[in-house]
């Protein structure tokens, strides 16, 4: 199932996060694409927690099964919401029982019921959508930015398989080059797949295409 953005006009802005590792011009360029954050079974009625590029984010599936992604902090003292609750559709902190709705806005402050809310009691939403049977997520809404598109997904001649997460300490740059790197196979691989006896890559065509490539035969 697919969801749509919480919000067009995302209140998300080139703002780096707090004890950000990246530099500004690189988290700039790279936060307005989607990344997948979460296995879409992970997300449910209960607040998850995720990271993406240094930001912390709290996730919740609303009853409509569209799913909220906001920054994972409760405006009045910094508190994670990931650690509060969802009840009636909303996020609720737990240190003072603030409540926010799907669109961010503050709705409840629990030790002043009848207090008038103001608008800027707002939390910070993102850009979220689910495909493939993964979360995905974009920090900056600047523009229309083109989603991976896999035909195969809903080909019934295809199997559906969605591997486990691993986690790497590692540059996500230096993992990409990894899996296009196919000449260290051969060395690095010999355990599995890798044979010593046949390192030689031979040529295989690339096809370049409106976002991307191509590369077959290798």
């Amino acid at each position: 199932m697919v969801t749509s953005s919480l919000d067009p006009t995302c209140n998300s802005a080139f703002v780096l996060p707090r004890n950000c590792t990246f530099s500004g011009t690189d988290w700039k360029a790279l936060a307005p694409f989607w990344y997948p954050i979460a296995f879409s079974h992970e997300v449910t009625a209960r607040p998850f927690a995720a990271k993406l590029l240094d930001e912390r984010l709290v996730l919740f599936r609303h009853s409509d099964s569209s799913i909220v992604a906001a920054r994972d902090l409760c405006l009045p003292r910094g508190v994670p919401l990931s650690l509060g609750w969802v009840e009636n559709d909303e996020l609720q902190c737990k240190y003072h029982g603030v409540g926010y709705d799907k669109s961010g806005q503050c709705t409840r402050i629990s030790a002043q019921p009848d207090a008038a809310i103001p608008a800027r009691l707002k939390l910070t939403t993102y850009a979220v959508t689910e495909r493939y049977g993964l979360v995905w997520v974009r920090l900056v809404d600047n523009g229309s930015v083109h989603f991976p598109y896999f035909q195969e997904w809903n080909d019934p001649d295809y199997i559906q398989v969605l591997p486990a997460s691993v986690a790497h300490e590692a540059a996500a740059g230096h993992q990409v080059e990894g899996f296009l790197d196919v000449s260290h196979f051969a060395f690095v691989h010999t355990e599995s797949f890798g044979d010593r006896e046949n390192p030689e890559v031979p040529d295989y065509p690339v096809e370049r295409l409106p976002h991307g490539f191509r590369a077959a035969g290798c």
